[in-house]
């Protein structure tokens, strides 16, 4: 099932789209996050290495995951999902903005839809993983509260693992 909010995040009026696994603009949404980690890794990024998470994983009742689009064009502004962990943790993976969208607040207000739909999902706790060389995802995520845990899965590519209470 899809749903969608529309607010008013800082800078300009954005809507949420839930329920967008499957879509094609979700599909390319993370084509266009892999290319910007290609890009960004020392020794590029292989999808290919690491668990791309089923579509099922994060539908509900198991996850999540939203599309952040520009209200007045419907353009896609960022993506993430969450998808619950064995361990009952919501796990927050993929959360990704176009680069003309970046320091405008609009992180930190896909960040907190994507706090919401993991609370939604009976999280009581978030975590994530990230590689070091995102040092502004990873600045965003302490400021809004995100602290250093226990590592939870194995990715050659990631080397901070931060989680967060509800």
């Amino acid at each position: 099932m899809t749903s969608e909010s529309s607010t008013t995040a800082p800078a300009r009026p954005v809507r949420i789209l839930e329920g967008q696994a499957a879509s094609d603009r979700a599909v390319r949404a993370l084509e266009a996050y892999f290319a910007e980690l290609d890009e960004r890794f020392a020794g590029g990024f292989d999808p290919a290495l690491v668990k791309v998470a089923d579509p099922d994983e994060v539908t509900p009742p198991r996850g999540d995951f939203i599309l952040m689009t520009e209200l007045a064009t419907g353009r896609v502004l960022g993506c993430g999902g969450v998808r619950v962990l064995d361990s009952g943790d919501v796990e927050l993976r993929r959360m990704w903005l176009v680069p003309d969208a970046r320091g405008r607040g609009l992180g930190r207000f896909l960040l907190r839809a994507l706090e919401n739909r993991a609370r939604a999902l009976g999280g009581r706790r978030v975590v994530l993983s990230v590689n070091e060389t995102l040092t502004e995802a990873i600045a965003l995520y302490e400021s809004a509260g995100y602290t250093t845990t226990d590592a939870f899965e194995e990715n050659p590519y990631v080397q901070v693992f931060l989680g967060k209470d509800l």
